[in-house]
């Protein structure tokens, strides 16, 4: 890596990061410039297995491995009673066809119920990429929010994390294996700026050495308020999302994985019925607890069609989301082989079909 060009500083638990390169080139290129290689492997391994379906048996406790379409609701469930503890409290609600005044008491209740209070995370059910997750403080946007969904379409609400902290942590296990391993750990950085009493927030973001390059992304979100100028002192979070197409900005985090931590995330992914591949989305106290395995929050569970989050690393090459996405693939492939046929001869076709598993974080 040259020499750093900047310290990235992030929300309260987060290290810092010294950065070279503030944005990747090939962050925001067009889907296809990194999918198109991923379905050119999977053809090629859908026809070397004779099925192309199979990596839809990689998960067998999720529907269709999560590789499309499953609900948050649904991989939550499957946590037993040492895994459900590390999951923030959440509440499945489904939309009902007119908001009344007796339906919102009663959504109330049932949110105080599950132990949910405000600030609460909204999200919908079924999503991706940050689509739809909000920050709620008050009631008033709790039924904004509500009134935004079509009728019958389930939402999740969470509690708050009580960290800040964020990390995507992928996990790997091999059907028969004793202990899984951390295939990547990607930390989430979501900038913030600083009023100073004399500036607005676009100008606040424009000379912001990590937010100004992602300019377009915080705009958006905070349309409402870019003139306006922020008293000094007053911080403005630019992203709440850990989501790479909301804002955040992910970082390489192999350097921060060890073997309390593997130990930990094996602990819970084998309490999750059926799961072997996949992303978790985790709070954390401060790097230091993330390291021990402890002071952990679990927000999301991802499934098949996940992605290592260190792969956006504005440091790597455009050539790194295409090579891990096709390791992931071809892992989750294999996986889904293991499955099918007890496990035999898996290391061989990893050696051959993903040779990038060995890179594990990096």
């Amino acid at each position: 890596m040259t020499k750093p060009s900047m310290m990235l500083i992030g929300q309260a638990g987060m290290p810092n990061y010294p950065v070279s390169r503030p944005l990747g080139w090939f962050e925001f290129l067009p889907a296809w410039c990194f999918y198109t290689p991923v379905v050119v492997q999977s053809i090629g391994l859908g026809l070397f297995y004779r099925s192309l379906t199979l990596p839809l048996i990689a998960n067998p406790g999720i529907s269709l491995s999560g590789m499309v379409g499953e609900a948050k609701s649904e991989v939550f469930a499957q946590a037993g009673d040492t895994a459900q503890p590390y999951i923030a409290a959440y509440w499945r609600w489904t939309r009902p066809n007119a908001i009344t005044p007796n339906i919102k008491k009663t959504l109330l209740a049932e949110l105080a119920k599950a132990g949910i209070t405000m600030p609460l995370v909204a999200k919908p059910d079924k999503g991706c990429r940050g689509a739809g997750v909000q920050r709620i403080d008050t009631e008033k946007k709790l039924f904004a929010y509500i009134r935004t969904f079509p009728p019958d379409r389930d939402i999740i609400f969470q509690a708050l994390a009580p960290y800040d902290a964020e990390a995507g942590v992928f996990y790997i296990r091999y059907p028969g294996e004793e202990r899984g391993q951390i295939f990547s750990l990607g930390l989430k950085y979501l900038p913030a700026v600083i009023g100073d009493g004399k500036r607005t927030l676009a100008a606040l973001i424009q000379h912001h050495d990590a937010a100004s390059v992602r300019g377009h992304l915080y705009h958006q979100r905070h349309h409402h308020q870019l003139d306006e100028v922020i008293p000094a002192g007053v911080r403005i979070p630019l992203a709440f999302s850990g989501s790479h197409c909301r804002g955040a900005i992910f970082k390489d985090g192999a350097a921060w994985v060890t073997p309390a931590l593997t130990a930990k995330i094996d602990t819970i992914a084998k309490d999750i019925n059926g799961f072997y591949f996949g992303r978790f989305d985790i709070k954390f106290r401060d790097i230091a607890s993330l390291q021990q395995g402890k002071g952990l929050c679990i927000v999301e569970i991802n499934g098949a069609s996940s992605e290592p989050a260190h792969i956006w690393d504005s440091e790597g090459a455009i050539s790194k989301p295409s090579e891990h996405f096709c390791t992931n693939i071809g892992i989750c492939t294999i996986l889904a082989h293991a499955c099918d046929c007890g496990g035999t001869n898996h290391l061989l076709c990893l050696l051959c079909y993903a040779p990038g598993i060995k890179k594990g974080a990096g």
